[in-house]
């Protein structure tokens, strides 16, 4: 009789173990496929006497420096909305495991007015930049 209880325990805390040992993995596996933050640009459009400008057409050009090592390439565009914002999502330039800075190139038309300005691109972030045409 006292074997056949000690059995028992065994049994139940190995059965007590697995389970803690599958509630641990499951919550790693959980918090590893958290989703990134997104990459997104938000461009701000001005005239050089800083009168905001709705309805400029917006576009970022990026050729990779490096096609071995960044393959990413970017021509997309867009307009100003009534605030003189224009905005990119980026985060599908980005490969899963990435990790850096894009440099890209934002070029802005508005009857006549252009401009142009450089701007370095920080993944998972909401980057910023003025755009000044003339």
């Amino acid at each position: 009789m006292g074997y056949m209880q000690m059995y028992k325990k065994k049994k139940l805390f190995r059965a007590v173990h697995i389970g803690f040992l599958g509630i641990i993995l499951f919550t790693a596996l959980l918090s590893g496929c958290k989703e990134p933050a997104p990459t997104t640009l938000e461009v701000s459009v001005i005239t050089d006497a800083g009168t905001i400008l709705p309805n400029a057409k917006v576009w970022l050009k990026a050729e990779p420096t490096d096609t071995a090592h960044n393959a990413i390439s970017i021509d997309d565009s867009t307009s100003t909305d009534a605030a003189g914002k224009a905005y990119f999502d980026l985060s599908s330039y980005y490969k899963p495991g990435q990790i850096g800075v894009m440099v890209i190139k934002v070029n802005g038309f508005y009857f006549g007015l252009t401009g142009s300005v450089i701007k370095e691109i920080k993944e998972q972030e909401r980057n910023q930049v003025l755009l000044t045409l003339q």
